[in-house]
């Protein structure tokens, strides 16, 4: 089987994913409602509460999703059958790692930006589209390279947690351990000073790099020797 066509059965299988689909849009209208009623009622109680559960509810789903996608391969054996038909399981690897970040950035886009997006351009009106995307292409390059890379480490220390775990429930818990740990070396590498506080910010984007790949390479060593 042919790694392009493994890449666009995930991509499909996603797709046809349904029920994640339906939450994610009922988490949008949620967050749209809760914006508009935020913006309307003020920082009242009945404003702030709805929105402050709109958007723990979308915070834990945006980790619940990736993890549900990575798991499900477990759960269901598919993984065992694709590697029997001659897909290598480095290959499979970046294959399942590429199709879950892109329908992560894809829920993020849906439950996150786009609601806000909405909120304001009925708030502001249409000088609020042209001054948003001014905003996102004036954001300067570390401090774009910043947020993505966070993502992309915690991204990646969840893939490998979902491995070690095989997809269980206990997941969370190496994904937690392994962020702490993750975070107290860096820490130690920052003379214990947070890296948020750091200056140095091309130090933050390479310790986030270097996590990146060494969860990398322990999510496929360890996958390379799993019996699936």
């Amino acid at each position: 089987m042919r790694l392009w066509n493994v890449f666009k059965m995930e991509l499909f299988k996603n797709w046809q994913d349904r029920t994640s689909l339906i939450i994610m849009l009922a988490f949008m209208a949620v967050n749209i409602m809760g914006g508009f009623m935020l913006s309307s009622g003020g920082w009242s109680a009945s404003a702030i509460f709805p929105f402050s559960f709109s958007v723990l509810a979308s915070l834990a789903f945006l980790f619940v999703y990736p993890y549900q996608m990575a798991r499900i391969d477990y759960k269901n054996k598919v993984m065992s059958l694709l590697i029997a038909s001659g897909v290598s399981r480095v290959q499979y690897y970046f294959v399942k790692v590429g199709a879950t970040l892109i329908f992560s950035l894809l829920s993020f886009m849906l439950i996150a930006i786009l609601p806000l997006f909405i909120v304001m351009l009925a708030e502001e009106g249409m000088s609020f589209a042209v001054e948003f995307f001014n905003f996102v292409f004036e954001i300067d390059a570390v401090t774009f390279g910043i947020i993505i890379f966070t993502w992309l480490s915690a991204f990646s220390i969840l893939m490998t947690s979902v491995i070690i775990s095989r997809g269980r429930g206990f997941t969370i818990f190496v994904f937690l351990g392994l962020y702490f740990l993750t975070s107290q070396i860096a820490l130690f590498f920052h003379g214990g000073r947070s890296v948020w506080w750091n200056p140095d910010y091309a130090a933050i984007i390479v310790q986030h790099i270097i996590t990146i790949i060494v969860m990398g390479l322990i999510g496929i060593l360890i996958l390379r020797k799993q019996d699936l």
